[in-house]
């Protein structure tokens, strides 16, 4: 491994290491921006795009415990963003629906996304997002294969 090598991932796990604890904090709370990617949001996130998805198959998706996602999912129920109902074909599985509320958090969410992305890439001019965007693709494609 090359020293840029080396300086290049020690900065991104720094960069990484640094975001998480300004999330952890609250200092990126404090300026108004607020982490989207938190559990509960994700979850609703995933049954959004999910059509008639089982307890289970999401539990699998997020890799957590059933229990887990049991308490979670019981969370959003209670707060109005989901419904539970069983599946009339097999009724040992519960399928899980957003209600209109989930609808319109996920919309709230998306738009935290956007401000929070706004916030991270403001150091760059769109030149250095675009050579950024290219180089994050090549390293994404090159995992895959």
């Amino acid at each position: 491994m090359s020293n840029i090598d080396e300086e290049l991932m020690d900065t991104i796990h720094k960069w990484s290491v640094q975001m998480r604890g300004k999330i952890a904090s609250g200092d990126i709370a404090e300026k108004g921006i607020i982490h989207s990617f938190l559990e509960r949001e994700r979850i609703l996130k995933i049954i959004d795009i999910s059509e008639n998805i089982s307890q289970r198959k999401l539990a699998q998706i997020i890799s957590i415990s059933p229990q887990s996602i049991s308490e979670t999912l019981t969370k959003l129920e209670n707060d109005g963003y989901i419904t539970r109902t069983k599946n009339q074909n097999d009724k040992r599985e519960t399928l899980i629906f957003l209600t209109e509320n989930g609808r319109q958090r996920l919309k709230e969410i998306d738009k935290m996304r956007k401000q929070q992305t706004l916030h991270f890439l403001s150091p760059l001019n769109n030149a250095e997002k675009e050579t950024l965007l290219i180089l994050l693709k090549k390293l994404i494609k090159h995992r895959k294969e």
